[in-house]
């Protein structure tokens, strides 16, 4: 008895250390709840992708995780979030992002084969994620452009889309 609380009092002070790799459940990629137009009229149909990790051209890596919706008649949607399950020491990164990926993603898609950016976070900004859920409008109409998640000014992207932080409310 006394050997078997030796061994599990080794093990839970690895465990604690760092030592033996934990399950980590990572947020890579926020809920994002929105709306997709043409000029102020709703666009149903239209494919939402949500990938956590992009390549310099905006195309999913083969390892990304993805989700996708389909707007409905009002144009709204929900994608995310996403999360890696990863066995890790806390001094190792969760995704290795260098110039040429992108660490998450919004596409859209009229038919579910030809994707364009609806917002594609700064490679630069090296994967910030806002923890809280994000809000989207998406004007195809409006040609890319340069913003920042409004209330997560750390998070930079391009596309039609301009997001922001939903705030919660308080009781």
């Amino acid at each position: 008895m006394k050997l078997f609380s030796s061994v599990l009092m080794i093990a839970t002070a690895a465990a604690l250390s760092g030592c033996i790799p934990v399950k980590h459940h990572d947020l890579t990629a926020p809920q994002i709840s929105g709306t997709v137009t043409r000029a102020g009229v709703p666009v149903q149909g239209m494919h939402v992708q949500l990938a956590d990790v992009l390549d310099d051209s905006g195309a999913p890596t083969p390892d990304a995780l993805k989700d996708e919706a389909v707007t409905d008649e009002q144009g709204h949607f929900t994608v995310g979030p996403l999360y890696r399950v990863t066995k890790k020491k806390a001094s190792i990164p969760l995704v290795s992002v260098d110039l040429h990926t992108v660490p998450w993603g919004l596409r859209l898609s009229a038919d579910d084969s030809k994707w364009r950016a609806g917002w594609l976070s700064d490679p630069t900004v090296l994967g910030d994620v806002p923890k809280a859920p994000v809000s989207a409008m998406c004007d195809l109409s409006v040609d890319s452009k340069s913003s920042a998640v409004d209330g997560a000014p750390a998070v930079m992207g391009n596309g039609p889309c301009i997001l922001q932080l939903i705030e919660k409310k308080k009781k």
